[in-house]
């Protein structure tokens, strides 16, 4: 499906979309995952408001849903992660409008809109935007045979004790270098 559209007609027929999109073809939110298994489903609505000058205020509201596979933190994984919001945007006519009316906007973010607009890549932006910072499966624990781990503690020389050394004037520790 083609996710490309016109903002001001879809506002100005008060018009609704829907689709569903594989994680496939979100190449960036793929890339963040374990496995690119999973899709998202979309819905876009578009209104218009009357301003009290006489114009009108275009706006689209973005819902999404969908089940996506990132890596758990503790064992690397993919774990099933269920994401999804609801998001209004106030749709203006250039980038640079944009960035100007955003800050004074506490409730809708501020998007340029046009007749060209890649509604794909606003789905995937909030795809990634609503992904979990530590994804992790419950009452994971992380695999003791894995071979990535770091050194043991008792191998690693405590972060201080070559400081140390080195204002005692005792040198740099063995193997290692000189600091600049």
């Amino acid at each position: 499906m083609n996710t490309t559209i016109d903002t001001a007609r879809l506002a100005r027929n008060d018009e609704t979309l829907d689709g569903v999109l594989s994680v496939e073809r979100l190449p960036r939110l793929a890339s963040l995952l374990a496995t690119s298994e999973g899709s998202i489903d979309w819905r876009a609505r578009g209104w218009r408001c009357a301003r009290p000058d006489g114009g009108h205020d275009e706006f689209l509201e973005l819902s999404f849903s969908g089940s996506v596979q990132p890596a758990c933190v503790r064992c690397l994984d993919p774990v099933a992660v269920e994401i999804g919001d609801t998001r209004r945007y106030r749709l203006v006519d250039s980038e640079a409008e944009a960035e100007r009316l955003d800050p004074e906007d506490d409730e809708y973010d501020v998007l340029a809109g046009g007749p060209r607009f890649d509604l794909g890549a606003l789905i995937e932006d909030e795809a990634i935007l609503a992904l979990p910072p530590m994804p992790r499966h419950e009452n994971c624990r992380p695999d003791p045979t894995r071979q990535d781990e770091a050194e043991p503690a008792e191998e690693r020389e405590k972060p201080f004790a070559a400081l140390q050394r080195l204002r005692r004037g005792n040198g740099p520790p063995q193997g290692g270098e000189t600091p600049h």
